[in-house]
């Protein structure tokens, strides 16, 4: 007789059990991970729980709404105050003036009339260009400085110049000095103003004098502390301290130098061009010297707001007595940066490397945003200090040059790594790109030859103020550079210069899509045609949000800068729909 097989259970094993679970715990991370995107794009509304409020038949509901209403009183009375005292701070009012100012108001009296408290349409750190009708007040109350409409062009500046006061960068002077300028200035008296000389130690300073006072008159300056890039947009707690007008370094050798040239010249008022590329600081230097905001200036800060010129873009004159000669004048004309004609017959490699350059050098917007930021970084790597940019940064060792170790480097320190391991070379340029722009990545050169001793003893006491190098690598990340080149490109004498008009929302929201590119050698871009003069870098919109993880939290809508350059005997044109200054 065959076994009966006995009956087995219909328990299943611990490996199906387990596998169960697993499809199950799969299943809902699924369905969790679906809501949050559906959230996201915003056809899920979250849902939120719903206060139920207070019973009606509780004994204290009278006294907890009286609390509750008490208490959004004084919040709102705090956020108040809050506002009167940014407002007052703006204005050099003390908030119980501002107060009163309030009170005051005639209800029949205009508003926007540009004095006082109610003159303040936004909190911007700098007032735009005042037209013929505005003028600014100094300090102490002294005679209301106008600031009046300039010439059109650089060409009607150099003629109604008598001098030329032209404006360098500390950290790489040579680069901001240009050969066909001051070949168009000749017969004028050329100085020469080193501004920015507390952003580099005090041996590369004094090398430089060395080096640049054997052709040019040299002079040192630093912009009044109201005028810093750092003091313009101050923080909560440091607004209640007011700012400094009139301590600039260097300003009282300018005037004597001025002075000395306005004894040579007869008549009555020495007229004075301030020139110099993109924000070197000419617009901050003339602030300091009248002791008043006259002239808006570079802002790091100024990608947050639509309104207000982001750099100069036409000439301003206004008019300054001299402070040791009662009835003595000087014309100072502030003028945008130098435009430069487009080279021809270059290779594309030198092409390239004139274009990085340009838009490391003349900034004028978020340049972290460019659509491929490599190129420019190549470009610093390629003359940045090895050692110093593997302190600055905490990288392992890299070949000198050597663009892709640098950026893999950047990119583990950062955490930028892309699915599959991949790293986000992108993103590690754009942090370079970014901490160019806003200062953060301190830099100096060194001239040729490295002279260490000065041949004039008139600025000891402005150099004894100065950090050394081995001060200021304790205080910031320091990278020393080589040096660039003296430029030798045509400078554009006769393209009349625009000012920005007034920007909309919308307009300034499209604009915020694009990032600022440079002038030359681009003519190997897409956008070219009837105005390939003007090469904008786009934002690179088709990055994969989970193959590429943002950099930064997405910026406030701001004006679209670029530069424009054009080839000889040709002018600029104005885009419809795009800003080009």
């Amino acid at each position: 007789m065959p076994r009966i097989r006995k009956k087995t259970s219909k328990r299943g094993t611990t490996h199906q059990r387990e596998k169960l679970k697993h499809k199950v715990s799969q299943g809902r991370k699924k369905a969790k991970k679906e809501t949050r995107k559906a959230q996201a794009a915003g056809k899920i509304q979250k849902k939120s729980k719903k206060d139920p409020g207070i019973p009606n038949n509780f004994p204290y509901k009278d006294q907890i709404l009286a609390e509750v209403a008490e208490s959004r009183r004084q919040a709102a009375e705090e956020k108040q105050r809050r506002k009167d005292e940014k407002r007052a701070a703006l204005t050099g009012l003390d908030v119980e003036d501002s107060q009163k100012n309030i009170m005051n108001v005639d209800p029949n009296e205009n508003q926007n009339d540009g004095q006082g408290f109610d003159g303040i349409m936004s909190l911007r750190p700098a007032p735009p260009v005042p037209s013929k009708k505005q003028s600014a007040e100094p300090l102490n109350s002294e005679p209301v400085i106008p600031v009046i409409e300039g010439p059109q062009s650089l060409r009607e500046v150099l003629q109604k110049a008598d001098v030329l006061l032209h404006v360098v960068d500390a950290r790489d002077p040579a680069a901001g000095l240009s050969e066909a300028l001051f070949k168009e200035a000749k017969g004028k008296d050329i100085v020469l103003l080193v501004n920015k000389i507390d952003c580099v130690p005090r041996e590369s300073l004094v090398s430089w004098l060395s080096y640049l006072r054997l052709t040019y008159t040299v002079l040192l300056f630093r912009v009044a502390e109201a005028f810093l890039p750092s003091k313009i947009n101050p923080s909560p707690a440091s607004k209640k301290i007011p700012v400094k007008l009139d301590d600039a370094l260097g300003s009282d050798a300018v005037w004597q130098q001025l002075s000395e040239l306005k004894a040579k010249k007869s008549g009555e008022e020495l007229v004075v061009a301030l020139t110099g590329v993109t924000n070197c600081g000419k617009s901050a230097v003339i602030n300091s010297l009248a002791r008043a905001h006259l002239l808006p200036i570079y802002n790091l800060n100024s990608a947050t707001s639509a309104k207000g010129p982001y750099t100069t873009t036409s000439a301003s004159e206004l008019v300054l007595e001299f402070p040791d000669k009662k009835g003595a004048k000087v014309r100072l004309i502030d003028t945008p940066g130098l435009q430069y004609v487009r080279a021809e017959d270059i290779e594309e490699q030198e092409k390239e490397m004139t274009r990085a350059k340009d838009i490391l050098l003349r900034s004028r917007g978020r340049i972290d945003r460019l659509k491929d930021p490599l190129f420019a970084v190549e470009h610093i790597v390629s003359r940045a200090d090895t050692q110093d940019m593997m302190l600055a940064y905490s990288l392992p060792a890299f070949s000198k040059g050597d663009l892709t170790s640098f950026l893999a480097g950047m990119a583990r320190a950062s955490g930028l790594i892309k699915k599959r391991g991949a790293l986000d070379h992108a993103g590690a340029a754009r942090i370079v790109l970014r901490d160019w722009s806003i200062g953060k990545f301190a830099r100096y050169t060194m001239p040729p030859g490295s002279r260490t001793t000065s041949s004039s003893t008139n600025n000891e006491e402005i150099l004894a103020m100065l950090k050394s190098r081995k001060e200021l690598r304790k205080a910031v990340k320091l990278v020393q550079l080589q040096p660039g080149e003296v430029e030798k490109r045509e400078v554009i004498l006769d393209d009349v210069w625009v000012a920005d008009e007034e920007v909309s929302e919308n307009e300034a929201d499209a604009g915020d899509e694009e990032a600022s590119g440079d002038e030359d050698g681009d003519e190997g871009e897409s956008d070219q045609g009837s105005d390939s003069e003007s090469g904008e870098e786009e934002v690179d919109e088709d990055e994969d949000e989970e193959e590429a993880p943002e950099l930064l939290p997405p910026p406030k809508r701001k004006r679209t800068v670029s530069f424009a350059v054009v080839p000889a005997g040709g002018k600029r044109q104005r885009r419809p729909g795009k800003n080009v200054s």
